[in-house]
């Protein structure tokens, strides 16, 4: 079994998601532990996932690689947007692998490790897939899109599942429930950055942490709404950690102190010294929550099924709150 803890004196090449941050922020304490045993890491990513794990990463390699820019809608759900998208994807995996073959052919690579990246596997070289996502939740299709994501994630020789090996621990729920014919799967436990302090008692600093997250134009969508949402309460004072380093397009209040992107010390102080939590319901957020023992409103992304999900399960589960976009005010 190839577990992340097993890997030692490996070159290994990670290449997570460009779907936001979150793939990239979930692989910073992955390539910390494969340091610590002594493995030799070269990261595939775009430009601007570079510039934030530069922040996050030291002593790894870099080289650059294109990414998925996968873009949502105003008003078209995601995963039916994916659907009318399915030929460009397919040509971008296919791309992947020539591109990696190439990459290979150049490089001496031992390991591959591939976050939501589907097309970045090799026959000779031991390859990996993180994913928490086993079980595809769509409203329709749900099987179809099952079929594609079954026929991809065969190709690996390893999934990785960051999530608890125990259903009563779960924090992904049915999404990691895999087809009982995938026999290569572990469960690697929750990835973050972030660690639970003991005893803090820092005073608090911030009413309201917007943390925002995830492709465009739903990301700005979002912060616009909520600087709305917030903008008569200049009593209140705001953090708000953009996840894009893009310029802002209208003025941001003066009670309102801006962070483009958060390292993991500045992420942490922030959970730690903010009185209320607002954020997305992705699973590297989740993740972190779940970390440092916070509670947090959870503003799904329109139309994007999984993220809808997790909002409903972890208020079932976790008690925490969550509303729908449409309904902010």
């Amino acid at each position: 079994m190839l577990c992340p803890w097993e890997i030692q004196h490996k070159k290994v090449l990670v290449a997570p998601l460009d779907w936001g941050m979150g793939h990239s922020a979930r692989c910073v304490p992955l390539i910390q532990q494969l340091q610590k045993q002594n493995n030799q890491i070269v990261v595939a990513c775009t430009p601007e996932q570079k510039k934030f794990l530069e922040q996050e990463l030291f002593g790894v390699q870099y080289t650059l690689c294109f990414g998925y820019r996968v873009r949502y809608s105003k008003v078209i759900p995601l995963w039916l947007k994916l659907f009318w998208q399915a030929p460009r994807l397919l040509l971008l995996i296919k791309k992947e692998q020539q591109w990696l073959q190439q990459y290979t052919n150049n490089n001496d690579i031992d390991l591959i490790i591939s976050d939501n990246r589907f097309g970045l596997y090799h026959s000779s070289i031991p390859s990996i897939f993180i994913t928490h996502q086993l079980n595809i939740q769509t409203p329709i299709l749900k099987k179809a899109s099952n079929r594609v994501h079954f026929f991809f994630l065969k190709k690996y020789h390893r999934i990785w599942v960051p999530d608890y090996a125990e259903k009563e621990k779960r924090l992904s729920g049915i999404l990691s429930e895999a087809d009982t014919r995938l026999q290569n799967i572990t469960f690697i436990n929750p990835l973050s950055r972030l660690k639970k302090h003991e005893n803090t008692n820092e005073e608090k600093k911030y009413d309201v942490l917007l943390l925002l997250s995830g492709a465009e134009p739903q990301r700005s969508l979002l912060e616009q709404k909520l600087l709305f949402m917030y903008k008569d309460a200049s009593s209140l004072k705001i953090a708000l950690v953009r996840g894009s380093s893009a310029e802002t397009k209208k003025n941001i209040p003066k009670n309102v102190t801006v962070y483009p992107y958060a390292s993991s010390k500045q992420l942490q102080h922030l959970l730690e010294v903010s009185k209320k939590i607002i954020c997305r319901s992705g699973y590297s957020t989740l993740m972190d929550l779940h970390a440092v023992e916070k509670k947090a409103t959870l503003i799904p992304t329109p139309g994007q099924s999984e993220q809808e999900y997790l909002a409903r399960y972890w208020h079932e589960k976790f008690d925490f709150e969550w509303q729908q976009q449409k309904k902010l005010q």
